[in-house]
């Protein structure tokens, strides 16, 4: 038991059955109302009257009726106004009744002090809810989305306007992340709550495009800010946003608008660059030649006489043929009223293209293959003569003379699609141009005098998306250039 007591180390009193004191620890009087009366042999009810009217428990306890039994918050009052307090626990220990004392002072007091904060933080509770109805008075009213979220982005709160504008009632929102409010896929609440803390701006504006619950996307521009929370460092998220949906849609109109005159501007640099150029040389080869034949200054042999006239021929052939694509991709880009598709066999009109361009560019070779069957397609005649003649006439003028070109037609049922691939082993086309030869008037860096006017590939395009195809190119400088294009059998769309 001694040691039990040492171990202990709380005041003690051991007491015999008639409750007189038996032993004491060495300052447990501190604890008595009377101090003096505290000795062995000393009935211990002189000593501490809160024994008085025990009897009863601690016979029960010396008969191990009862393990223990505790009297809490026992006051005792000094001469100088200090308290002290103290718990008492009696025990049978061995047959014996031991009671211990333990100074609680420093938790009371720290209880009383609580009780007070407790009754001051009521108060100032009471005051804050006032406010919060205020506030919340406030938040309904805005006409601004307002979405307030904890620092790992769940929201936390979200007002009436922000709820009407994304369709969601409160609850289907709270504790979820404000990720799922938002498309862009770069956006990181975490990122934007870092970068905030890392600048010096009280306000930080981003432009978001969001999605509310019909899957409708929405332009939003947020204030994004930050409030501190009753934890140090750790902080409230504000998003205080505003529709601008409509805003970015004109000014993405605008922003087209201007695009569009700009891409006019420079077509039209590049049509008087090309006329000023496609234009001069024919007509001054006219002007020259009539001028001759009308005033004939000199005696012209038949044969001059013949040349001059060939060259005229010649020259307003080219003339025509310029026009021609003109107006070919004028149609084109201005409705597809021009799509008049019909049923035609491919073979058979890829054949007679082939003997077309061999009479024109005599002493030239088109190699023609075909894999598959069915090479019928329901599409317009006339595009389908400008993606074909333009395409083979492209690869014979880009290749020497002594190279032929390759025309392969191909249908894949599976997939009902015609593919024809046109290859020749010509100069080839610079990388950093392939992006641009789709595009009006627009001609290869290394086409070098070899004529042309920009046009044909532009009208190539335009025909091929108005049967609701794709062009492709593979090309390398001195190796040649391969054109695909892929054509459903059925354009009728």
């Amino acid at each position: 038991m001694k040691q039990l007591l040492i171990v202990d180390k709380r005041e003690y009193l051991i007491l015999n059955e008639d409750l007189t004191i038996a032993q004491t620890s060495a300052l447990v009087t501190k604890y008595a109302e009377f101090s003096e009366q505290v000795s062995i042999n000393q009935d211990i009810r002189l000593g501490f009257p809160e024994f008085v009217g025990l009897e009863d428990t601690l016979t029960n306890l010396l008969e191990k009726e009862e393990s223990n039994f505790v009297l809490q918050s026992i006051t005792r009052h000094s001469e100088d106004n200090s308290s002290l307090y103290f718990d008492i626990d009696i025990k049978n220990i061995s047959g014996q009744l031991i009671v211990f004392f333990e100074d609680v002072t420093e938790l009371m007091t720290l209880k009383q002090s609580l009780l007070q904060q407790v009754n001051e933080a009521e108060l100032l509770l009471s005051s804050l809810k006032r406010f919060e109805e205020c506030t919340n008075k406030i938040i309904a009213s805005m006409g601004e989305i307002l979405i307030i979220v904890t620092h790992s982005g769940k929201i936390e709160r979200i007002n009436k306007a922000a709820r009407k504008l994304f369709g969601y009632s409160y609850s289907e929102l709270l504790d979820r992340p404000i990720s799922q409010l938002i498309v862009n896929q770069d956006f990181e609440h975490r990122q934007l709550y870092d970068a905030y803390n890392n600048s010096n701006e009280s306000v930080q504006k981003i432009e978001l495009t969001c999605q509310n619950k019909q899957r409708e996307e929405i332009e939003i521009e947020f204030n994004f800010s930050i409030v501190p929370t009753e934890i140090k460092g750790l902080f409230k998220c504000i998003y205080l946003g505003r529709n601008i949906t409509e805003r970015k849609r004109l000014e993405e109109e605008m922003s087209k608008a201007l695009e569009k005159e700009k891409e006019l501007r420079k077509l039209k640099s590049r049509f008087v660059s090309m006329a000023s150029h496609e234009f001069r040389n024919p007509l001054s080869s006219i002007m020259i030649c009539t001028d001759l034949l009308l005033h004939r200054e000199r005696d012209i042999s038949e044969e001059e006489y013949d040349f001059y006239l060939n060259l005229i021929k010649s020259s307003a052939n080219n003339m025509q043929s310029l026009l021609e694509d003109i107006l070919v991709l004028s149609k084109a880009e201005s409705t597809k009223s021009a799509f008049n598709p019909n049923w035609l066999d491919l073979e058979e009109f890829c054949s007679q293209i082939i003997k077309e361009l061999e009479i024109i560019y005599q002493g030239r070779k088109i190699n023609f293959t075909k894999v598959g069957s069915s090479l019928e397609i329901y599409g317009d005649k006339k595009l389908l003569r400008h993606i074909l003649t333009n395409l083979l006439g492209n690869g014979i003028k880009y290749s020497s003379q002594e190279e032929s070109v390759d025309l392969k037609l191909a249908y894949s049922e599976a997939e009902e699609l015609i593919t024809l691939e046109v290859c020749d082993r010509g100069i080839g086309i610079p990388t950093e141009v392939q992006k641009h030869l789709f595009e009006s008037f627009y001609r290869g860096n290394n086409v070098g005098d070899i004529p042309g006017t920009g046009l044909g590939l532009s009208i190539v395009k335009k025909a091929v998306d108005l049967h609701g195809g794709t062009i492709t190119l593979e090309s390398e400088i001195g190796v040649g250039t391969k054109m695909t294009v892929i054509l459903p059998k059925n354009s009728n769309f």
